[in-house]
């Protein structure tokens, strides 16, 4: 009879309980307003968390990408500059500012010239075959002693001023669009089919 009696409760009270809960909800409004006043902030934290979450996944390895890129910039305009800084120094370094500035932009266009390298360095220490002397020779001569490396004095700082200068097309240009340049001393064949853009000092620069 007790044990009637205890199972009757036990399926009377979810039932009563739920009853009362549902006029809880429905009849008192404020106890309504009060949980979910109750339930936003948890809503708001649980948010918080979230988004955080993802935008941690997916902001992280973008900004470690950029910070790579950047690296890689800085990295390259390191090499560039050297090497045209040297270019500049050992073909100019008695010129004129103005011929060093030459010499350097020259340098540069042959990067985005048809038929030449497309990097500062390539460029400075490309080497074409000469069917007369029957081998390889440089375009510009020095690179053609090997591993020198100038002195850092005045003229050095100066050659590093005008790359960083022009890499940077801070400048004015000198022989805008030249692509060539020889000595004044000679009179090589291939001028013959070029127009002159300047002469400035002991060099004529050509397109």
């Amino acid at each position: 009879m007790m044990l009637t009696s205890l199972l009757c409760e036990a399926r009377i009270w979810p039932v009563v309980w739920r009853r009362r809960l549902a006029y809880w909800l429905v009849g008192e409004k404020e106890n309504l307003a009060f949980l979910v006043m109750l339930g936003l902030p948890i809503l708001g934290v649980a948010g918080i968390i979230y988004f955080a979450y993802v935008d941690g996944t997916r902001i992280e390895p973008a900004r470690i990408q950029a910070v790579q890129r950047e690296a890689t910039r800085a990295r390259r305009r390191e090499i560039d500059l050297q090497c045209l800084a040297e270019n500049i120094y050992f073909e100019a370094r008695g010129e004129p500012l103005a011929g060093q500035y030459a010499v350097a932009e020259v340098t540069l266009n042959r990067t985005s010239a048809q038929n030449f390298p497309h990097t500062i360095c390539e460029v400075v220490h490309e080497t074409r075959w000469d069917p007369n002397r029957r081998r390889h020779v440089a375009d510009f001569s020095w690179t053609e002693l090997g591993a020198v490396s100038p002195p850092d004095g005045p003229a050095w700082k100066q050659a590093m001023a005008v790359a960083s200068t022009v890499y940077d097309d801070l400048n004015t240009p000198v022989v805008p669009g030249a692509l060539f340049y020889h000595a004044t001393s000679v009179r090589p064949g291939w001028s013959r089919n070029r127009s002159t853009v300047a002469t400035i000092g002991n060099h004529i620069f050509y397109r």
